[in-house]
This record gives structure tokens, sequence and C-alpha cells, in this order.
């Protein structure tokens, strides 16, 4: 079987826009249940708190892409920030800054 190659820049933008396409889908799904009724928006209150965290999941695919993908984001409409909390590809361990203690 004869490998196919693909283009990486286009691969990117193709990963991007899926994955920028579904937050954006889900952050209209949040606004669509805080502008329910009380009563309905009460009993969906749960899912949001789900719902946001998914959306924060895709922020942070979509920050790594920007760093490590040959990307145009003006295409998304967006500004967007130059520095990412990600550590770029390739770096070593020793390089890297050590996160502090967030346990519980």
């Amino acid at each position: 079987m004869a490998a196919r190659k693909i283009d990486i820049k286009d691969y990117c933008e193709s990963l991007y826009s899926e994955l920028y396409g579904m937050k954006s889908k889900l952050g209209e799904f949040v606004t669509t249940l805080e502008q329910m009724e009380d009563e309905q928006r009460n009993t969906l209150h749960l899912h949001t708190k789900h719902l946001y965290e998914m959306i924060s999941f895709f922020e942070w695919k979509l920050e790594i892409l920007s760093k490590d993908c040959p990307i145009d984001l003006s295409k998304f409409g967006q500004d967007f920030e130059s520095t990412v909390s990600v550590p770029p590809v390739g770096l070593k361990e020793s390089e890297q800054t050590a996160g502090g203690y967030i346990g519980g």
C-alpha cells in the first residue's frame, strides 16, 4: 500500500478549523442553555459546567496547534496572543518550566 502525502499546512488548518468549529458550536449551545427559562436552566445547570470544560479543552488544543503548526490564524477572524502556556515541541525536560502543585 502506498503512503499518501499530506501537506502539513493543509492538515493543520483543517484540524484547527474542525476544532474551532466544535468549540464555537459548544459555545453557542451554552449560550442557548443560559437563555432558557429558570426551571429548565436549573435542570441543565450541571451540564453547562461540563460544556465549559469541553470548551476549555478545545481552546487548549487550539493553542497548541497555533504554536506548533503553520496556520494562518487570520482566517478565523480573531486576534491571538503571541505567547502560549504550552512549551514548544522539542524542548528538553531541563529547559521546561516546572509547574506548581495544584493538588488537593
